[in-house]
């Protein structure tokens, strides 16, 4: 009956143009796309990787020390580089003096192996240890502390690493109770396991690795569409809608009101002698008015009212299923509020007072424009009659 093997030279040659190509598409990622922190060092370590196996092959070609010793620290240091490259994805620092620290290590090691008794079969106890040790690591940075929308990804690449790992350790006990053949190149179940394994492993891990990255760019690109949406749509001062969104809300709470027939009061605040508080404070001061003013009619506001700034130290609110009694009781009580307030401008203090206009919305009236005008008229009359008061707009039957 037959006898069937590997050729480990064979394999090892295939995984060598596997990690040709794995590593020419990192660099062309690299080089060509956006990356983030991390990606390059991958990308070093697939190369590591690929060199390693190009000398491989070269044993009994090539002097030993390039063929065994350099291939090995090779090896090693592309673990190093995944390593450091996937802490360096999740936020943390490269650990540089880590990296020097165990390759210089372990080329002293390699270097004084050829004066000591069973050189090969200490050598692959050594280097399985130590990559089950480094890909466990590598396997833990992308299991732990992973945020929920995440866990896929990180977790699937990690068990990539945990597999090798695993496997790694288990040559190394294999290797510790049968002592493998003398030579890396001979036909050997293990031997050919092992790159066979790093070949299909390499190509899953490099796949996860461009993925991870297109990933983190497809969620900046959705923050960075978040944020321009914000920008667009919200006063960068104070944080509440712009005179834009407060508009287009507005609309749309005006449709509602008339598709339920419910009521729709509109209020139009403005900032009592607020010129002063800039020509005496500074515009600083000014803006914390600003800020500190927004923050208490949030305070004192329901979830679905519409608060916006229309500009300077105008303001106006959408009060939905408010008719103008309660519409009026609010305002007072926001009135009373912000005069109480005191407001900490650094080293100082001082209070401020509003105006405000109150105005319901008319039955069959279907623009925003034509209530805020009447709420603004009412606010102007606060400000004629005295300032730090309520008004309530007059309809036209002189209710």
């Amino acid at each position: 009956m037959p006898t069937f093997y590997f050729d480990t030279r064979t394999t090892i040659i295939m995984l060598m143009g596997v990690c040709l190509v794995l590593s020419a598409s990192m660099n062309m990622v690299l080089w060509k796309r956006k990356t983030y922190p991390g990606f390059g060092w991958w990308t070093a370590g697939m190369t590591a990787f690929a060199v390693a196996f190009i000398l491989l092959p070269l044993r009994n070609i090539i002097p030993d020390i390039f063929s065994i010793a350099l291939a090995s620290i090779l090896e090693i240091a592309a673990s190093l580089l995944f390593l450091e490259g996937s802490r360096n994805f999740r936020g943390k620092e490269v650990r540089k003096y880590f990296i020097v620290i165990v390759l210089a290590a372990y080329t002293v090691f390699q270097l004084y192996l050829p004066f000591i008794d069973k050189e090969y079969y200490i050598r692959i106890i050594v280097i399985s240890f130590l990559l089950a040790t480094i890909f466990g690591l590598t396997a833990l940075e992308f299991w732990l502390k992973v945020p929920i929308d995440l866990r896929f990804s990180y977790w699937s690449i990690g068990s990539m690493f945990a597999v090798f790992g695993t496997f790694m350790f288990v040559r190394g006990v294999v290797s510790c109770l049968s002592p493998p053949a003398q030579d890396e190149l001979a036909p050997g179940i293990l031997h050919a396991m092992t790159f066979i394994l790093a070949m299909l492993l390499g190509i899953a891990w490099t796949i996860r690795f461009i993925i991870l990255n297109a990933e983190r760019l497809e969620y900046d690109l959705i923050s960075t569409q978040a944020e321009l949406k914000k920008m667009a749509t919200t006063d960068f001062l104070t944080g509440i809608a712009n005179n834009r969104m407060f508009r287009q809300l507005g609309e749309r709470e005006i449709s509602r009101a008339e598709r339920h027939k419910s009521p729709l009061t509109v209020l139009m605040i403005d900032l009592d002698f607020f010129k002063k508080v800039n020509d005496n404070y500074g515009h600083a001061a000014g803006d914390r008015v600003l800020v500190c003013f927004a923050d208490i009619c949030k305070k004192n506001l329901r979830d679905f009212d519409v608060f916006g700034r229309l500009g300077g130290e105008e303001f106006a609110v959408l009060l939905p299923q408010t008719s103008r009694q309660d519409g009026k009781i609010l305002a007072e009580r926001l009135c009373d509020t912000i005069a109480q307030s005191e407001i900490d401008i650094g080293d100082k203090s001082l209070r401020i007072t509003v105006s405000i206009g109150v105005s319901e919305l008319m039955p069959r009236e279907d623009k925003l424009d034509a209530v805020l005008k009447r709420a603004d008229d009412a606010m102007y009359e606060a400000k004629q009659n005295g300032r730090n008061r309520v008004e309530v707009s007059v309809l036209r039957d002189g209710k």
